[in-house]
């Protein structure tokens, strides 16, 4: 008897300290949005407002929440992400500029940190305990349409298009991913209600993020 309470004793240690070693490995990503001027849209204002019963000037910030949500609830082993402080932002934000840049020789909207001092970087992510920075430069909106098959008819529907341009940096200021157009994808048969909202809707975006999170997660194992 008394050995088996050992042997208990023993997995249940070995099963805490295999949970605390994975939580210890875990790498995060602090994360700066895109601005009110980085957000773009070829549906009017008006019209994503309605679909996300926000007023117009509400609907950046819904779209930026809908950007956290997928960011931070997204489950890996290997990484978590955390939004930027507006504190850090703003310590920050005057030495960042955005351009149009090229990174492994595709063109795309890209942060610039030539004029951060690579101190003042290192002192943020390690005060917030991460090992990287992401920066989401671009998020644009565009006119799609998703068809819809019933038996021999098929029926066009408006639908959109969500793009986004980021990069992410290490903690010695090197880019080590750019990418430009990397586009939300909602699956080959978004549900009839997504369809109906023209896929505007920031809180039912949340999944959409996932093959974007996948292939960021992935490249960045590599680079490790």
């Amino acid at each position: 008897m008394l050995f088996l309470k050992s042997v208990r004793i023993i997995l249940l240690l070995l099963s805490i300290s295999s949970s605390l070693a994975s939580v210890a490995q875990k790498q995060k990503i602090l994360v700066v949005p895109y601005t009110r001027f980085q957000f773009v849209s070829e549906y009017q204002l008006a019209e994503l407002a309605s679909v996300n019963n926000v007023s117009s000037q509400e609907v950046y910030t819904e779209y930026t929440i809908g950007l956290k949500t997928a960011l931070t609830n997204y489950k890996s082993e290997q990484f978590e992400f955390e939004m930027i402080s507006e504190l850090d932002y703003l310590t920050i934000k005057k030495q960042v500029k955005y351009d149009i840049e090229k990174f492994n020789g595709r063109k795309y909207n890209s942060s610039n940190l030539s004029i951060l001092e690579k101190e003042k970087l290192t002192e943020i992510l390690a005060q917030n305990n991460a090992q990287f920075i992401m920066f989401v430069n671009w998020y644009a909106i565009q006119k799609n349409v998703h068809t819809t098959y019933t038996g021999d008819n098929n029926k066009r529907n408006p639908f959109s298009l969500h793009k986004l341009d980021f990069d992410v940096y290490n903690s010695k200021k090197e880019k080590i991913i750019g990418k430009g157009n990397v586009k939300l994808y909602c699956g080959d048969f978004p549900s009839a209600t997504m369809v109906e909202e023209k896929c505007l809707k920031a809180s039912s975006l949340t999944p959409c993020y996932n093959q974007l999170i996948a292939d960021l997660i992935a490249e960045l194992s590599a680079n490790k």
